[in-house]
C-alpha cells in the first residue's frame, strides 16, 4: 500500500472509530445510514481523485455532482442555482489545474 493510501485510510479508520465511541459514549448521535449517505459513494472517490491526481475538470464534476445531491437529499432544493455552481466549479478546476 502506498505511504498516502496508507494514511487516507487510517485518518478514515480513526474518524469512523471516534464517532462510533462518542455514539456509544451518548456524546453524540451517529448513524451510518442517515439521509443521503449514498451520494458519498460519489463524494469521497472524487475527493481521493482530487488529492491523487490533482484538480481536474472531471472530478470536479464528480464532487459537485455528489455535493449537489447530497444536499438534495437533505432538503436544499438547489436545481435553480444548478448552473451557476457548475460554471463556478468549472472555473475552479480551470484555474486550479495542475500544468
Amino acid at each position: 500500500m502506498k505511504n498516502d493510501t496508507r494514511k487516507l485510510v487510517g485518518i478514515i479508520l480513526i474518524a469512523l472509530g471516534s464517532m462510533f465511541l462518542l455514539n456509544r459514549l451518548g456524546l453524540w448521535t451517529f448513524d451510518l445510514f442517515f439521509k443521503g449517505w449514498w451520494t458519498l459513494l460519489l463524494i469521497i472517490p472524487a475527493i481521493y481523485l482530487i488529492v491523487k491526481n490533482g484538480v481536474q475538470i472531471g472530478n470536479v464534476v464528480l464532487l459537485l455532482l455528489g455535493v449537489f445531491l447530497f444536499l438534495d437529499e437533505r432538503g436544499w432544493n438547489l436545481s435553480q442555482y444548478m448552473l451557476p455552481i457548475v460554471l463556478v466549479g468549472l472555473g475552479f478546476a480551470v484555474l486550479l489545474k495542475k500544468r
